[in-house]
């Protein structure tokens, strides 16, 4: 290490000996290594230790500027007002030779007497995305409350970016994506949620981004587009939700030969296109109307079904034609691996009877509950459910995601699980366990007749203070039931 300079030594307060300030004396590498570990307010605060440190914490690669203040919400303003003082002298003041690796502007709490400051800070942010070469770039905007519809201004130059790798907005008021659009490295894309200005705007965003990889979009919009087409060559992750205000039918298409991974989340009816043949991960919560595989789709190895396709029909003819439609779709999957499985795609499974497949490769799966009292549909849910066993003839897990006592009506359980795959199960998951008489039943069911069982997974319901732990009498209770199994092990969680 070289020597340290004159103004870093020190004289004692009796004034026999020098010492040297040693942590001064470190290379400026390490020093800035020190100040990351600290939050914007500490870092600065080291100015005031020497020269060495006055403006030191303006060069960090990684700036975090964090409003998250709470207390008199009158008092919000004027402090924000504070924290955007300092935060344009980070981006401001700082040598234009040092890059800003990472930029995370976030701000909790904000009401509208904030929104000039906002503003301000916003544009310094955005300057500074260009001027010190930011690669990755998140904001996020979190309202205390809202008493009108605000619109917030984003800068158009963050979305003209050479440098930027990945850009997070996150913002709970409404906001439009540019027209003007070039980020040719961006590899990441996150917008939550933003407003749909037209058919196009997606399809737009995607051809200026010629290197996206994972991009994840909650769409909001009043009805007005009706047709939702997306189509790239890069994109391997897709994450959808469309928030719409009215009941309207509406499409969405998705086509890439890159994509791998598809989750779409879906309020209101939807026809659901996708042309994807090489996609590994499909997973749809929410109302769809049809769903349609475009191509084949051998690759894809799990899938979560948790969508409704069988509500709002106009007459029998169109509820047969949905559930044909989607016992077609459900055919597609024959190679999958693991499978979440909700209650509506299993009505109509009932309801045409299709010949499924035989998913040779089905390792677990895990039933997503509706919580229907109807005991007609908990019939046609055990129908499913065994002949769906059946076609599994390698299936080592299932799980429960929850499960009350009229998950399978008065059926017996052995008409729900043939007795070939509950003899090969080796492992049962019970989530949200509550110590109702079904779970009991299906634990003690399975331990009686699991013949290769090694291990029965029950973790507590923890959302109420009375439920979130396990007491004496029931794993007491659990622990007495027989098994067929030397190997079983109960995991209480």
């Amino acid at each position: 290490m070289a020597e340290p300079s004159a103004k870093i030594l020190r004289r004692t307060v009796d004034g026999e000996a020098d010492k040297i300030d040693r942590i001064s004396a470190l290379p400026q590498s390490v020093l800035l290594s020190i100040l990351s570990r600290l939050d914007l307010k500490e870092a600065a605060a080291t100015s005031v230790l020497s020269t060495t440190w006055r403006d030191l914490f303006l060069q960090l690669p990684k700036i975090e500027l964090t409003f998250d203040i709470y207390g008199n919400p009158s008092d919000h303003p004027r402090l924000f007002h504070i924290f955007t003082l300092l935060a344009h002298r980070v981006l401001r003041e700082r040598n234009p030779e040092a890059p800003i690796r990472s930029l995370n502007v976030s701000v909790r709490n904000f009401t509208e007497r904030m929104e000039k400051d906002y503003r301000s800070l916003l544009m310094s942010a955005a300057a500074a995305v260009s001027t010190y070469k930011v690669q990755q770039f998140d904001l996020s905007l979190m309202f205390r409350l809202i008493t009108k519809s605000l619109k917030i201004f984003i800068p158009p130059a963050i979305f003209t970016s050479e440098t930027l790798t990945s850009l997070r907005l996150t913002l709970s008021a409404g906001w439009d994506v540019p027209e003007n659009v070039w980020l040719p490295n961006v590899t990441v894309v996150h917008f939550l949620p933003f407003l749909l200005v037209d058919e196009n705007c997606v399809q737009r965003f995607l051809d200026r981004c010629p290197r996206l990889e994972d991009m994840m979009f909650k769409m909001k919009d009043e009805g007005k587009v009706k047709n939702l087409c997306m189509s790239s060559s890069t994109v391997k992750s897709v994450m959808l939700g469309w928030d719409l205000k009215d009941e309207s039918e509406t499409s969405i298409t998705v086509k890439s030969e890159s994509l791998l991974r598809l989750t779409l989340s879906l309020n209101r009816t939807h026809t659901v296109n996708v042309n994807a043949p090489n996609l590994k991960f499909f997973s749809i919560k929410g109302k769809a109307l049809e769903l349609n595989m475009i191509q084949s789709v051998p690759s894809i190895e799990e899938a979560v079904i948790a969508s409704d396709c069988m509500l709002e029909f106009s007459n029998l003819n169109n509820f047969y034609s949905r559930s044909e439609k989607a016992c077609t779709f459900f055919g597609e999957l024959q190679n999958l691996t693991l499978l979440h499985i909700s209650e509506p795609i299993m009505k109509a499974l009932y309801v045409s009877k299709p010949e499924l497949p035989t998913f040779r490769n089905m390792y677990k799966i895990k039933l997503i509950p509706d919580y229907s009292l109807d005991d007609f549909s908990r019939y046609w849910i055990a129908k499913v459910l065994f002949n769906l066993f059946q076609n599994c003839p390698n299936l080592k897990v299932l799980c429960f995601e929850k499960a009350f006592d009229n998950y399978f009506g008065e059926v017996d359980l052995e008409s729900v699980f043939p007795t070939s795959m509950v003899q090969n199960l080796k492992e049962l998951e019970i989530f949200n366990y509550r110590g109702r008489d079904m779970e009991y039943k299906l634990v003690e069911f399975f331990m009686n007749n699991g013949r290769s069982l090694e291990i029965v997974y029950l973790r507590k319901y923890d959302l109420m203070p009375n439920t979130s732990t396990w007491k004496r009498k029931q794993r007491e209770r659990i622990s007495s039931f027989l098994t067929s199994s030397e190997d079983c092990e109960i995991i209480f969680r």
